[in-house]
């Protein structure tokens, strides 16, 4: 997808940098994204099995604790327990004119802002600031994980 972003501007607006600038771009987007989960589960799925853990595209396996388990469960309505996958992504609002992070989607949203008792800034979608980001990586540090966009 990176490189695809990169090619298109590159593209549309004949953009006068190289072909390598393109790919160094891509390849610095990737390396900032390393750690992104792969094959994410249900907390649902987590809580049956008793595995309270995820694989990152770098090949780490990251153990969630249980009691942030229990707390995300505990949060969740029923819907949410077998819809909501860890980790929750937490990405660059490039939307905000002052540096925010967002979560994205239902139902990471709706549980993220019920954990921090913060309205939602649309439907589907919780910006965060950096007290907000501190006081989540407080509560759930290991359930979810930064990603870098463009």
């Amino acid at each position: 997808m990176t490189i695809r972003f990169f090619s298109y501007y590159y593209n549309k607006y004949n953009m006068n940098i190289g072909r390598h600038m393109v790919d160094f771009l891509a390849s610095v987007m990737s390396e900032l994204n390393f750690n992104l989960a792969v094959g994410k589960r249900t907390i649902e799925q987590m809580i049956d099995s008793s595995d309270y853990t995820y694989r990152t595209k770098s090949g780490s396996v990251i153990d969630i604790p249980k009691e942030q388990i229990d707390f995300i469960w505990s949060i969740c309505d029923e819907s949410e327990k077998i819809r909501l996958r860890l980790p929750i992504y937490v990405s660059t609002d490039i939307s905000s004119d002052s540096g925010a992070w967002k979560v994205e989607g239902s139902p990471d949203a709706d549980v993220v802002a019920r954990i921090l008792g913060k309205k939602m800034f649309k439907e589907g979608l919780v910006r965060l600031y950096h007290p907000d980001l501190k006081d989540l990586r407080a509560k759930i540090p290991d359930a979810i994980m930064m990603v870098f966009t463009p």
